[in-house]
Order: structure tokens, then sequence, then C-alpha cells
């Protein structure tokens, strides 16, 4: 869809050549470059950042975007949320608590975190219905399991202008019926997350 910052393949995987390429790409200097690197892994290293680009909190997204995202054109800061009760039940059906904290990814110790997600300025786009992939910090789509016909068929399913569905009520109806057994998708729990982008 688009690339996403930092990109991590060339943080902790790139030559420096690619590393170069990089921070012209962001249009920052060499020693700029150098200090996001070194900023990335500390946050990685306090886990407060981690695969797959997840910062713990927007404040740590916002200072990543404005030290080094300044000059990179139309980029956003996209925050995903979901009901407490929602989280409780995924962390069930994981049982993440009983994963010892250095085994869990970032977003695992977010979800055992239950933090709120921040009030700040924010516009709601829609509501996306995932499945969490247990120790990979990853999600499966409805689109990726072509559900979207299914609900055609079931529901009066329609998504909004960014491609996203409108309410959480729908949500929650179309991530119901994503889980029933006799459904061919991937066996995860399916949950509505609301999506934000932050402004």
């Amino acid at each position: 869809m688009s690339p996403f910052y930092p990109s991590l393949d060339v943080l902790w995987n790139g030559d420096i050549e690619e590393k170069l390429e990089y921070a012209q790409s962001l249009h920052i200097s060499n020693t700029e470059y150098e200090k996001l690197e070194k900023w990335i892994i500390q946050m990685s290293d306090l886990n407060l950042f981690g695969y797959p680009n997840v910062f713990v909190d927007v404040e740590y997204a916002k200072t990543f975007h404005s030290n080094w995202l300044g000059k990179a054109s139309n980029t956003k800061i996209i925050g995903v949320a979901t009901l407490e009760k929602y989280i409780i039940e995924l962390i069930e059906f994981e049982g993440l608590r009983d994963v010892l904290p250095e085994d869990r990814v970032v977003v695992e110790n977010l979800l055992l975190r239950s933090a709120l997600i921040s009030e700040g300025k924010r516009q709601l786009l829609g509501y996306e219905i995932l499945g969490y992939i247990k120790g990979t910090g990853s999600f499966h789509s409805y689109l990726c399991n072509g559900l979207e016909k299914d609900y055609s068929k079931h529901f009066n399913f329609k998504v909004n202008n960014f491609g996203l569905i409108e309410t959480l009520e729908e949500a929650e109806k179309c991530a119901s019926f994503s889980n029933e057994k006799d459904l061919e998708a991937e066996e995860v729990l399916w949950l509505p997350w609301a999506i934000y982008e932050y402004l």
C-alpha cells in the first residue's frame, strides 16, 4: 500500500549504501540518519518500539515524525485500538499472560498494558476486522481472507471512502460472523479494530 517508516529492513539489516539511500529519501543528512538509527535502537531496547513498526505511544511516533519525517511528503501517523472487552478476550484466547515478558513482542506487551489510546488530535477513519497472529506482532485482515464476499452475501456490507467499515456496530457484526466455525478463514480471533489518523 505504502512505505512504512522507519524502514526496519534498512535500519536493522541494511548495508551502508542502503542506509545512505534511505537518508537521501528522507531528505536528511548522514549525521541525522545516524541519530535516527540510534534513537530507534534505544526505543527498541526500552520496549517502546518494535516490529512491525509499532510505537507503544503516539507521542513517540510524533517525536519520530517531527524529527525525521518533516521533509518526507504525505506521511501519516496511524493508530489502531479496540474496546477493553476485546483486548481481554484476545489476551485470554492467545494465553498471553502465560508468555514470559522477554518472549513477547511489543504488540503483546502493549495489549497486556491495556493502555488507553491517546485522546490527542485524531480522526477516526473507520473499522477493520483483524485477527492477531500470536508471537509476530502482525494481524490478518478480513480482506486477505476474502471475507468481504461473505459479508456481502449475509449483510448490507459496504465500506467508506477509506475502504474501512463505517461503524463499530457493523464491525462487531462482521467480526462475530468471521469467528463462525464453518467459515473458511484463518484460525484467529477476529475482532473489530478502530483505525485512527493522528493529526
